[in-house]
């Protein structure tokens, strides 16, 4: 390329100067021949080959020469290439550069090639261009640069830029081979003449040069003119820009600028020049300060002091200050470069404050315009931010948080000078300093100088926190993880939090490392301890720069926090006032660490009606103080502006209604809580500012709240929109105070980390802040009834009181406040629980905590949520401690007894003094505090109930509380029982009832011996106490549990003799107490016993049960272990006296006039029952040995007169447990010897005389008394069982009759039935019945009686009682007729049945339930009544009869007997149809009722006819058997009348009937009853009895056909051709055929005349009839054939 480049320009000049330059021709030839000559290879060939031939270039030098623009051009190219691509001969050089010289007035095109050249020519050939040559080769440039054409100039510019710098590198490379390159001149700098180099002399050269060609001096190294003072700066600052390090290594260099360009810089700021010179020399000036400040000193010095006289707004144009302010700020950036600065003046005698000075001028900066900035009373989002620009979310949200004179601005509109400092308007987008391009100063905002205020300030608190911070971490605490998270969620989300860029958070949490206290935790390094540091110089300086500039950083960041900043300013602002805190902080610098917390805080809690408000601060106005600072530039004087003591802090209150915290009060106190966390350790009273900070500011969020005050003003509603609905707007103030939450809630956390003298100066601060609360609350309840308040002096603590002008919102503030504070200290209790369980509680801080605690609880004028929020408090912390097992067994006792202790003095000092205003409410309030507190001391005991060790007596001490009148916790002086308590509150009661049954169910066997005694009257108060029902009922089970306990400690229950000859509880006590552990434990448990004892007469029915039950199972546990003494003494101290007092209590409330003794009776006879029942158990359980007894007698018959007592009460009830309590002893004694028989006697009197019943009481009262009946039975039988062998009719008599009572007497159970089966009381019955001995003369027929009772209990008419529901006895009768059948089967032979008439009244009893056959509706399951009645009465009589005609007459009722028969017959044969419950069953029942009959009819038919039988009774037997013969219903006219004889209207005349008569049911028993008829009339022997049959029938019989012969005659004609109904046709034949077959007996039917015949006497009495029905049978054949039959056997009679 480069070869078709030289052979074309050659061909060109030589075609070009080939008539007019001859010379020009030779060369070019002469060239192109060489470069064709040279081989066609690479470029790098062409290149070497050509740099070897020097005339290769002579054409174009002779070009050059001729200053042809045409021969230059070419020439121009060919030599640039040649230079390019290092083909250019090193000889030519000079030639060269002076044809680059004088061609470089020619065309654009030839300039520019040349300045192309030159950077290449300079890199090629930078070993030959030295000294001349490259002055030349400088001077080449020079000349281009002062070309007219802009191109040109520019292009030189930056050429000879590129130059100057290559030359700086040349000395660089020089300076790495120094030790190869020798030393060429020296040159002469104010220590003296130096050697230099080749590079080192050019570049001191060039330097000097182009300082005296900027300042417009003629130059000694560059033979050109001068230079534009504007780019000669240029060139000098990229000189400094790009070589520094190279030029600070040259002293000679540095001799240059402090000569020459320092001087030169300050002489141009000192003048009034435009703004492009100022700014070039300020960019110098900058560099000089940041790299060179060493170097210079005295020169920067001068310069610097220029800077801050600049900022004053006399001294220079805001532009120039802007510059200032610019440097400055790039100054501040780095931390290191300031410590140089304060270290070269301020630390320095004769030197200038540089830096205090700078800072005490941005104070006067930051006031200079308060309108410019808005300043006002607090902070405020500047006025003309748009709603819809990114910060109008904050805008609208401080608006909405009620700040104040915001008015939004128009949407889209901003104000490029509007009050305020915002990053809309308030920066420009390139800096005054990197605007080189303009002549002229730009236009700045107003704002301006205070964004670089802010950022200088922002950046000067940042590097001196980088610098400090890191070093409080020790080595050892590096290589650990961290204990925190830095980073916040909630202000992520929310908004950027003031420390988001370098993670102030983290760095005041972990990047501290601590050293190991007293206590074992951690202190920060205070970072001037580390002496031996590498650093430790700059640390001291570090230090002395917060000490001497903090007076004026406060005071600047003060005046900013109250102006018009936007988010991003604000926050940097708050971020940067954090960090200088935090500094001043581990440096334990505590001036001004207060006041920055102070103010830090003033802006946290904003003022009220933009009253000047603050926390204990220094600064009440900002730009006051701003001035004072401005005015004393000295550290010493601006501190003593500020107050030393807190007295000397007036503060002024707020007004709760109208103070609202805005985000920017969030965003400082989030701050103020993050240095909280950051300096904890060393804060020392400085936390009560932080904690008072935060009261306000809790005060403020919850007021407000409560108030909705949380809104947007009337000014941001320009758009009809009302932002307070903003989801948005709420959610950022939301946001904000859940971020606040956080931070408060780390800050606390943080506390557990804090060695114990800096956890006990927070403790105290919170402590006092406390007590500020309660003065606070006094005063304003003294102000309230004013009608405004005004502002108050304090005590001498960093506290705010707060007021208000009504009493109602005083009140809630101070309720408030107290929230606040105990919410806090709880936090601080919680986390630092691992340092309270300690022993040394002086250390801890648990002597403090803990009064503060209870003087709260125990201060009657604190709101009850208050009080009980510090009990809660304080009873957490309690247990926790209680229950900790980190310490040694023996430090764990004394720290549970102190917690213990704690909780007693809690409760005490409820109750030590008067209330001062006593209310419910208050009342309420103790008595809630005192159930939280046996509630913790609950919790103690589930956890460590078992490790308590000494503390029961402190525990039974709060247990007994709950009750006003306590009995002494000293054992020794326990001597009676307790009285009665009277408890607090039933709530108490229930709470502390929970710590007692842990305590008797799981810790019983922890107590010492000396604490039973206190623990009995514990349980006996708890018992005894009304408050809780089932407290009392529970408790009575615990001493059981404590019993059961006293058993295992008791080796022998054979009591000695002290025990035994005690007789009291008092001197049980006293024996409690002896150092014997058997008989102490022997004389608690029969204290117990007494207890119990005496809760048996409670006034509460279940509590006395409970008190029985426990009583009696506490014998059944060790009654196998007690011996007959031990037996004799508990049944004389405990169980007899609990029957006599019993009986006692009931017989008073008898006698007493109360309205409704009825219902206490009852429950007393109720406790009577349980109580009766124990004891029969218990004696019956250990019967052997209580009865071996030497006196047994004697609690034998106290024990008789005691059920006596009980079964005079008539109850039935207690009868009931009488009986069976009674029973159950009696089951024991087996023989009669035991008890003797005077005992037995009272026994059997006690129960002949005491028959169970309750006729007494009304009829509500009157209960179903079965159950005592079963009791009285099964006491009979017990008794019958030692009686029997002594037996007595008498006895059986009264046996008998308390049986019959005991039947008739009973009621019947709801919901059951008799009918079916029997009740358990019958069974009982003819259980008793059934065991009676009957070998007793006349006993079988006492018994029959009573058996024949029962069978006809059932059918009895006596009306039921109304006040019990009957028995039915259904079931009864039928289990007593099998039992008489059989007794009487047994005993038939046995005369006395017979002759005392029990065998008759045995069969009366028979015939009731026969004769109700269908009229009896409860005959329950088969067989019914009638018929078991029917197959009993027919055993009876089949038995009997025979044995009867044996009998004399003259000793039995024969008539009696015999008219029982015939009604039992007579009931056989009977039955209402109609009544008949299953008609279906009726041919089953006739079938057997036929049975039934013709069985008894074949035993008591030939019995009859005895002559000792009275007619009458035959005769009655007779119409029986007719009347229940009948198949049809006769006409009544045809039956005889009362007293007419049966034939007397046989032959009468009546009206006939028509209509069909339905046959009887039971057709079939009445064929069989008229066949009986007809046998008892037919011959048959003619005996005496068998005619008296006879005749006794033979008038029935007549009239039974002639009633079926009338019906005939007289129905059928009325009938005309219709036939004789069926069942009567069927009658009429078998009567008839029945007629003529009969032979009556002879003398059965007196004698007629005419009738010659004695066996058909009976057809004479009815020819009449059979005649005139032989007319009316005219045209029935059958039955006119069986009438012509009768009629034939007539007449033979008759002898026709």
């Amino acid at each position: 390329m480069t070869a078709q480049l030289l052979s074309s320009e050659l061909a060109n000049l030589i075609q070009e100067s080939k008539r007019k330059n001859t010379e020009l021709r030779t060369a070019a030839e002469q060239s192109l021949n060489d470069l064709r000559a040279l081989p066609a290879t690479s470029e790098a060939q062409l290149a070497a080959d050509l740099n070897r031939r020097p005339n290769f270039v002579r054409p174009f030098l002779v070009a050059c020469g001729t200053r042809n623009a045409k021969y230059a051009g070419s020439a121009i190219v060919c030599l640039q290439r040649l230079v390019v691509s290092n083909g250019l001969a090193k000889e030519s050089l000079k030639e060269v550069l002076e044809a680059f010289r004088e061609c470089s007035s020619l065309g654009l095109d030839i300039q520019l090639k040349i300045l192309q050249a030159l950077p290449s020519l300079l890199q090629n050939y930078a070993s030959s261009l030295t000294g001349d040559f490259l002055g030349a080769t400088l001077q080449v440039c020079c000349l281009l640069h002062g070309s007219k054409t802009a191109v040109v100039s520019n292009t030189a510019a930056a050429t000879l830029q590129q130059l100057v710098v290559s030359v700086l590198d040349k000395v660089a490379e020089e300076d790495f081979r120094s030790s190869e390159v020798p030393t060429v001149a020296e040159v002469q700098t104010g220590n003296g003449d130096i050697a230099v180099r080749t590079a080192a002399l050019d570049a001191y050269r060039l330097l000097n040069d182009l300082c005296l060609l900027t300042e417009g001096r003629k130059a000694d190294f560059l033979q050109t003119a001068p230079l534009p003072q504007n780019f000669g700066l240029e060139l000098l600052e990229s000189i400094l820009t790009n070589h520094v390090d190279t030029v600070l290594s040259h002293p000679e260099q540095i001799h240059v600028l402090r000569v020459r360009l320092v001087p030169f810089i300050i002489k141009i700021l000192s003048e009034r020049l435009n703004f492009a010179t100022s700014v070039r020399a300020m960019r110098i000036l900058h560099l000089v300060f940041k790299r060179m400040l060493t170097a210079l000193a005295s020169e920067c010095e001068m310069a610097l002091s220029l800077f801050n006289h600049m900022l004053d707004p006399e001294a220079a144009v805001t532009w120039k200050r802007a510059l200032c302010l610019e440097i400055w700020r790039s100054v501040h950036s780095e931390p290191a470069l300031v410590r140089t600065l304060y270290s070269l003046y301020d630390e320095q005698d004769g030197k200038g404050n540089i830096l205090q000075d700078h800072m005490s001028g941005l104070v006067r900066l930051a006031v200079e315009k308060p309108a410019a900035i808005g300043l006002g009373q607090h902070s405020t989002v500047p006025a003309s931010l748009s709603r819809s620009d990114e910060n109008s979310g904050e805008q609208a949200a401080m608006q909405a948080g009620g700040v104040a004179g915001t008015i939004g601005a128009p949407v889209g509109m901003i104000e490029p000078n509007a009050p305020g400092i915002s990053m809309r308007w308030s920066t420009i987008r390139v800096s005054c300093l990197d605007q080189l391009d303009k002549s002229d100063a730009p236009t700045l905002p107003v704002a301006y100088i205070y964004g670089l205020a802010l950022a200088c300030v922002n950046s000067f608190s940042e590097g001196l926190a980088r610098f400090l911070l890191p070093l409080t971490m020790s080595s050892e605490a590096k290589g650990k993880k961290k204990q925190r998270i830095a980073s916040d969620a909630d202000q992520k989300k929310s908004s950027p939090p003031p420390d988001a860029d370098t993670s102030a958070i983290q760095m005041s949490r972990t990047e501290f490392s601590r050293q190991q206290s007293s206590r074992g935790l951690r202190l920060p390094v205070n970072p001037l301890d580390l002496e031996r540091h590498p650093l430790y110089s700059q640390i001291r300086t570090s230090a002395h720069i917060v000490d001497k500039c903090w007076p004026a950083l406060l005071a600047t960041c003060s005046t900013f926090l109250n102006a018009a900043l936007d988010s991003d300013f604000y926050h940097a602002l708050v971020r940067s006032f954090q960090k200088f805190t935090q500094v001043a902080g581990i440096l334990c610098l505590s001036t001004p660490r207060d006041a920055f917390l102070t103010t830090l805080g003033k802006h946290a809690v904003p003022s009220a009606l933009g009253a000047a408000h603050t926390i204990g601060s220094p600064i009440v106005d900002g730009r006051s103080h701003a001035r004072r600072v401005s005015e004393s530039p000295s550290s010493d004087s601006l501190a003593s502006s500020i107050p030393s003591t807190p007295s000397e802090r007036a503060r002024q209150s707020i007004d709760l209604g109208t103070a609202i915290l805005n985000t920017r009060n969030l965003l400082c106190l989030r701050a103020l809580l993050n240095l909280g966390i950051a300096l904890g350790p060393t804060l020392q009273k400085a936390w009560s500012i932080i904690l008072e900070t935060l009261l306000q500011a809790d005060l403020i969020i919850s007021v407000s709240m409560r108030s909705n005050q949380y809104r947007v003003g009337y000014n941001n509603k320009s758009n009809g929109h009302d932002s307070a609905e903003d989801p948005s707007i709420q959610g950022n103030l939301a946001a904000e105070i859940n971020a606040v939450d956080t931070a408060t809630s780390r800050m606390f956390e943080s506390t557990s980390d804090l060695p114990d003298e800096a956890f006990l100066d927070a403790l105290n601060s919170l402590s006092s802040l406390i007590r500020n609360v309660q003065d606070a609350a006094h005063e304003t309840s003294e102000n309230s009834a004013g009608p405004s308040f005004s502002s108050r002096s304090v005590s001498q603590t960093h506290r705010r009181m707060v007021s208000s002008t009504g009493g109602s919102t005083a009140g809630t503030v101070v309720i408030q406040s107290n929230n606040f504070v105990l919410d806090k200290l709880g936090d601080i209790v919680r986390q630092n629980i691992i340092r309270l369980q300690k022993n040394e509680v002086a250390e801890t801080g648990w002597n403090t905590i803990t009064e503060t605690l209870v003087s709260i609880v125990c201060a009657s004028n604190m709101g009850n949520d208050i009080r009980m929020k510090a009990a809660q408090i304080l009873n957490g912390l309690i247990i926790a401690v209680a229950t900790s097992t980190s310490a040694s067994p023996n430090v764990q006792d004394e720290v549970r007894r102190r917690a213990l202790t704690c909780l007693r003095c809690e409760i005490s000092s409820l109750y030590s003094q008067e209330p001062l205003n006593p209310n419910l409410s208050s009342l309420g309030c103790e008595i809630e505090i005192h159930q939280m507190s046996l509630r913790a001391l609950t919790s103690i005991l589930e956890q460590c109930g078992d490790s308590i060790g000494l503390g029961w007596d402190i525990v039974f001490t709060i247990i007994s509380s709950v009750f006003v009148e306590q009995g002494p916790n000293d054992a020794t002086v326990c001597l009676e029982p307790p009285s009665a308590p009277v408890s607090r509150s039933s709530k108490l009661v229930r709470s502390a009832f929970g710590s007692l049954q842990l305590i008797c169910s799981d810790f019983i066997s922890y107590l010492p011996q000396l604490c039973f005694p206190i623990l009995l009257d514990t349980l006996y108060s708890f018992c005894s106490q009304e408050d809780d029902f089932n407290i009392s009922l529970t408790t009575t089970t615990f001493f059981w549990n404590v019993s059961d306990f006293l058993q295992g400690r008791i080796e022998s229950f054979h009591l000695n003799g002290s025990i035994t000859k005690a007789r009291n509880e008092v001197e049980l006590i006293k024996l409690a107490n002896t150092q014997d552990s058997s008989t102490s434990s022997a004389a608690l448990w029969l204290c117990l016993l007494l207890r119990l004892k005496a809760m048996t007469t409670d006034s509460r029915l279940e509590v006395r049960h409970g008190a029985v039950h426990t009583t009696f199972r506490i014998f059944d546990a060790c009654g196998n272990q007690l011996s007959s003494s031990t037996w004799g003494m508990c049944l004389e101290l405990i169980i007899l006296d609990m029957l006599h007092v019993n009986e006692m209590r009931y017989q008073g409330v008898k006698s007493s006039r109360q309205l409704d003794k009825d219902g206490e009776q009852r429950e007393w006879n109720e406790t009577a029952i349980v109580l009766l029942g124990a004891v029969a158990r218990l004696i019956e359980q250990f019967s052997e040995t209580i009865i071996a007894m030497n006196d047994f007698p004697t609690p034998w018959r106290t024990l008789l007169q005691s059920f006596s007592h009980f079964l005079r009460r008539g109850s039935l009830d207690v009868d009931a447990a009488s009986f069976v309590g009674l029973a159950a002893i009696l089951s024991k004694i087996d023989n009669v010897g035991r008890v003797g028989i005077p005992s037995i006697d009272m026994i059997w009197n006690l129960w002949m005389n005491n028959f169970p019943s309750n006729e007494e009481l009304p009829p509500s009262d009157k209960a179903e008394n079965q159950p005592a009946l079963m009791a009285y039975l099964r006491c009979l039988r017990e008794i019958y069982r030692l009686v029997e062998q002594t037996l007595l009719l008498e006895q059986v008599r009264v046996i008998t009759g308390q049986l019959r009572l005991c039947m008739t007497e009973s009621s019947m159970t709801y919901y059951s039935s008799d009918v079916e089966a029997l009740t358990t009381l019958q069974t009982e019955v003819l259980k008793c019945v059934k065991i009676i001995r009957t070998d007793v003369p006349d006993v079988p027929s006492v018994i029959i009686d009573l058996l024949a009772f029962f069978v006809a209990l059932a059918y009895r008419d006596e009306d039921k009682p109304p006040d019990r529901q009957r028995p039915t006895f259904v079931a009864l009768s039928k289990a007593a007729m099998d039992i008489l059948s059989k007794f009487i089967l047994t005993h038939v032979s046995n005369k006395s049945i017979y002759a005392s008439g029990a065998l008759t009244r045995a069969l009366s009893a028979f015939a009731v339930p026969i004769n109700m056959k269908y009229r009896w509706p409860l005959e329950g399951k088969d067989p019914a009544t009638w018929k078991k009645a029917t197959g009993s009465a027919r055993s009876v009589l089949e038995s009997c009869v025979p044995v009867l005609r044996k009998i004399r007459t003259d000793t039995v009722d024969v008539s009696a007997f015999w008219e029982e028969v015939i009604k039992i017959t007579d009931g056989i044969v009977d039955a209402d149809c109609d009544l008949c419950p299953t008609p279906s069953s009726i041919s089953v029942d006739q079938d057997f009722d036929a049975q039934a009959f013709t069985n008894i009819r074949d035993f008591i038919t030939p019995a009859l006819g005895s002559a000792n039988i009275p007619d009458r009774i035959r005769r009655k037997h007779a119409e029986s058997i007719f009347n229940k013969s009948i198949i049809h219903a006769p006409h009544p006219d045809d039956l005889p009348r009362s007293g007419q004889e049966p034939l007397e209207n046989l032959r009468s005349i009546h009206i006939g009937r028509v209509q069909k008569l339905p046959p009887s049911p039971r057709a079939k028993l009445c064929y069989i009853l008229l066949d009986e008829l007809f046998n008892l009339v037919a011959v048959s022997g003619s005996s005496p009895e068998r005619v008296k049959l006879a005749q006794a029938a033979a008038p029935f019989l007549i009239l039974r056909a002639g009633i079926t012969l009338k019906a005939y005659i007289l129905d059928q004609p009325l009938r005309g051709l219709r036939p004789q109904p069926l069942s009567q046709r069927r009658e009429l034949l078998y009567i008839l055929k029945k007629l003529a077959g009969l032979d009556s007996e002879p003398k059965a039917i007196p004698e007629a005349p005419g009738v010659v015949s004695a066996h058909k006497k009976h057809l004479h009495r009815i020819y009449p009839l059979v005649t005139r029905a032989v007319g009316v049978a005219s045209r029935d054949e059958e039955v006119l054939a069986a009438l012509e039959r009768v009629l034939e056997v007539v007449g033979e009679g008759f002898g026709v």
